[in-house]
């Protein structure tokens, strides 16, 4: 390194407080190895935090390691030392702000700790500032780390998966071989047949009856053979279609299911309100009086979950109306049930954005509390008209 950083200190004259943050910001692990194996260190299962005690321990005064490890750190560091050499204690913090929220940090900091003409305050703060991104970037890794685990174990789940599938898809293709074979043979039953008909055609005279219902008993069963073919691809097609089918299903099953259990583990002690048995019960007083006398009026929904739907409300004490959302031509008919129900409730992703705005007309116009569901599973509607008091 040539005099003219003559006012920049080596490594082992810093300040020995930011020996390891220099070390550690501009020398990479693998760096840290180099250095040792050139100054004769075996390195051979020393781990990478190793590494760093040794070099660590050596920087304290002048030796083979300090002084390789100097001389890689003012060599990336030069840049640096021109520029802030005879700089002021303000541009010099401005330099350090711009760097230090840009990331480039490392060969600055020595420059700047190194420098004999820093001030003590500005070295307060690039010691405060370097210690606190250090905590914060050792959070990010480990939230890093974290992140990677459950990918992992996202990916591992979705390999399980995937060989399933693959597990699947041979069957398939080992079937459709199969089939392919039979069409095979099919077709060379066909051409057997057609070469038949041909031969017949030639030998046949006007007074061989005979040979002619032959020959239509052929093309009949030649037609017979096309009709199989294609009744095969039918099928096959036919066949995705339902899997398809079957595999909604399921999951929508599935999901209903998961809805009920959690519904009647919430219904499961709730019992007919005493108020429809008994004339004289003080609903106020009921402990399990919960929507008697309501009427509700929900618009939308999936259409076939009617009958469960109707059965959370009238369970609660309710009385439950419905209309499937189709508005074109009902709007009477709509209009009359919002201005007789105590509540309206409008699942928008079964609803068109047009109905959703008719509907919400309506019961400002009538004054008819309206809840919006984002969505019209059994527990959201549930939680709307449980959450509903009586007024």
């Amino acid at each position: 390194m040539s005099g003219n950083f003559s006012k920049f200190a080596n490594m082992w004259e810093i300040e020995s407080h930011f020996k390891c943050p220099v070390a550690g910001a501009i020398l990479s692990v693998e760096k840290h190895r180099d250095i040792l194996k050139k100054c004769g260190y075996n390195v051979s299962g020393l781990k990478s935090y190793e590494y760093h005690q040794i070099i660590m321990s050596k920087l304290n005064e002048r030796n083979k390691v300090s002084e390789k490890v100097n001389n890689v750190i003012r060599n990336r560091a030069r840049k640096w030392m021109e520029i802030i050499d005879d700089m002021d204690d303000q541009q010099m913090r401005r330099l350090w702000k711009e760097n230090l929220e840009s990331g480039h940090v490392g060969p600055l900091m020595y420059a700047i700790v190194s420098y004999e003409d820093t001030t003590l305050d500005l070295l307060k703060d690039v010691y405060g500032e370097v210690h606190m991104k250090a905590h914060a970037n050792m959070t990010d890794i480990f939230n890093v780390r974290k992140n990677l685990a459950n990918n992992k174990a996202a990916l591992d789940r979705e390999k399980k998966k995937l060989k399933l599938k693959i597990g699947e898809n041979k069957d398939l293709i080992k079937q459709r071989k199969t089939d392919a074979k039979r069409i095979a043979g099919l077709e060379n039953e066909n051409a057997r047949f057609k070469k038949q008909v041909a031969d017949l055609e030639q030998r046949v005279t006007p007074e061989t009856q005979e040979s002619n219902a032959r020959i239509q008993e052929l093309e009949d069963r030649v037609a017979e053979l096309a009709r199989e073919t294609l009744s095969l691809e039918e099928r096959e097609q036919e066949f995705q279609a339902q899997s398809i089918e079957l595999a909604r299903l399921r999951k929508e099953n599935k999901n209903i299911r998961m809805e009920m259990e959690t519904l009647i583990a919430v219904f499961g002690d709730v019992l007919q309100p005493p108020c429809q048995t008994e004339p004289s019960c003080m609903k106020e007083a009921c402990s399990r009086y919960r929507l008697c006398a309501h009427r509700i009026f929900m618009i939308g929904g999936i259409t076939k979950m009617k009958a469960y739907y109707k059965s959370i409300i009238e369970k609660a004490g309710g009385k439950f109306e419905y209309h499937d959302g189709y508005i074109k031509g009902a709007g009477i008919d709509i209009e009359a049930r919002v201005k007789k129900s105590d509540l309206v409730i409008c699942p928008v992703n079964c609803n068109s954005h047009n109905a959703c705005i008719q509907v919400k007309k309506l019961c400002n116009q009538h004054k008819t509390p309206l809840k919006i569901l984002s969505n019209s599973s059994l527990s959201a509607v549930s939680q709307a008209v449980l959450s509903q008091e009586k007024t």
